[in-house]
């Protein structure tokens, strides 16, 4: 989709433990860029927001309002885990919000 319209990515990655509690950390990070890179993505942004003590809910929405984000995308996953709340996502991110299947 992004090819298609042109458009630019931004790849947030939301965690409350700070980077050193996290070991595959690095290893996340890598796979991100592999998975881009592969589908032909070599410029993209990537932004981390790790051990904040916020809800990632809450973290997403000020991206996508400090950005001013055309959409967000994201993996069903979040929801079903609990990690995000789809309700909050419907009422405060301020751009139409793309769930992707498992």
């Amino acid at each position: 989709m992004a090819k298609k319209y042109g458009a630019d990515i931004t790849v947030v990655v939301i965690d409350e433990k700070e980077k050193e509690a996290y070991p595959e950390h690095e290893t996340q990070l890598a796979s991100i860029r592999w998975h881009l890179s592969e589908g032909g993505y070599q410029e993209f942004k990537l932004l981390e927001r790790l051990g904040e003590g916020s809800k990632p809910t809450a973290i997403i929405g000020e991206i996508a309002d400090d950005m001013n984000l055309d959409m967000v995308v994201m993996s069903m996953e979040a929801i079903h885990s609990k990690h995000v709340d789809a309700n909050l996502l419907a009422e405060f991110i301020p751009c139409p919000v793309l769930l992707l299947p498992l």
